[in-house]
């Protein structure tokens, strides 16, 4: 079964402009609810936020992105906590790898210009929902929020530091698309300016990343300290409209094809590059991730007749894995097979023709 992707997140969004305050309103007229279960004899309730039974519907909503990561998912944890880095002296540090990931919201004052802040609150806040319950599908932790962007991690102790690439790229590419595509279409439709993010990402080696606890007392948290952690809010400004800018130790540890990275250049066309100590001859580069390139190269993503994109759900997915099996056998027994240079079997008889005492897994 093909499931529209995002849809929940897009359809609280419409019920939120279509019936939230206007510029202007006051605020205690009608706001915001759920639109499955709105009672239009009641009016629209005032709400802030959403409820738990709420939030958990838009989370599972996202349940076929499991089909890709293969991970259980951790529901509702609390921004600023990592379990792999419980750190509460003062005094107490460590050193280990972290992805990190800058996310910026962009040109959201322009909803002000049609509606009051309780309205504005509101659609913001699913727009983030949709990005943090993405990133924890990723096995990612949201360190913090500011304004209406977030800062998050991915990595930890017991995942490596490949896979936690992985994890970040194709979070953050699922997050662009939703800006980029959804999001697009609905304001388009709302005749509204068009709201984008701005991502940046990187890591380096655990012995340049320190874990320590900073503020004082309550007013504290687990951070990190690192020229990769700031180097990735530095990427994040210089990333296009929905666009992802990574670091070179990103584009190293990632298993991508090259094609898919291209070098940040300022306006004069000459590499910009994110840090550099030309009296040490230290040149760190960035890249901006093709991630339209990269999303459709994940397994189980697939596209309609309108460009809009879902993900394959455990039995489409196994059903297919099924039917492709099938049909390499029917087409190796059939006497007409070739076997291509990378091993893939094809019908191309210009590759090696395959031979009965060729075995194929």
């Amino acid at each position: 079964m093909n499931r529209e992707f995002y849809k929940s997140y897009v359809d609280q969004i419409r019920n939120t402009l279509t019936n939230g305050a206007r510029r202007g309103n006051d605020l205690s007229t009608k706001l915001y609810s759920d639109f499955s279960n709105q009672d239009s004899s009641r009016g629209i309730r005032n709400s802030l936020s959403l409820s738990k039974a709420e939030d958990t519907r838009l989370f599972e909503s996202l349940a076929p992105l499991s089909t890709i990561t293969g991970k259980k998912v951790n529901y509702h944890l609390r921004p600023g906590a990592h379990p792999d880095f419980p750190i509460t002296d003062d005094q107490d540090f460590e050193n280990h790898y972290i992805i990190s990931v800058f996310i910026d919201v962009k040109r959201s004052t322009g909803l002000f210009k049609k509606y009051n802040p309780v309205t504005v609150a509101n659609t913001i806040n699913t727009i983030q929902r949709a990005a943090v319950h993405t990133i924890w599908y990723h096995d990612g932790y949201v360190q913090r929020y500011h304004g209406d962007g977030l800062f998050a991690y991915f990595g930890g102790k017991s995942i490596s530091i490949e896979t936690a690439v992985k994890q970040a790229l194709s979070a953050t590419s699922f997050i662009s698309y939703f800006m980029k595509s959804d999001l697009k279409n609905l304001f388009n439709e709302q005749g509204i300016e068009n709201i984008n993010t701005r991502i940046g990402i990187d890591t380096g080696d655990a012995k340049d990343i320190l874990w320590y606890k900073a503020g004082m007392g309550e007013c504290s948290e687990v951070t990190t300290c690192s020229i990769h952690t700031s180097l990735a809010a530095h990427m994040q400004g210089e990333a296009k409209s929905n666009g992802i800018v990574v670091g070179d130790n990103i584009k190293k540890i990632s298993s991508v094809s090259n094609e898919i990275f291209d070098y940040v250049r300022d306006d004069a066309g000459r590499v910009s590059y994110a840090f550099e100590i030309p009296d040490e001859s230290l040149y760190y580069n960035q890249w901006h991730f093709e991630w339209e390139k990269y999303i459709k190269t994940l397994p189980n993503v697939g596209y309609d007749s309108s460009g809009n994109m879902f993900l394959l759900d455990h039995e489409a997915v196994e059903a297919e894995r099924i039917a492709s099996l099938r049909n390499k056998a029917l087409l190796i027994n059939s006497g007409s097979a070739f076997t291509s240079r990378d091993g893939n079997i094809s019908i191309v008889d210009s590759d090696i023709k395959n031979q009965p005492h060729r075995f194929h897994f």
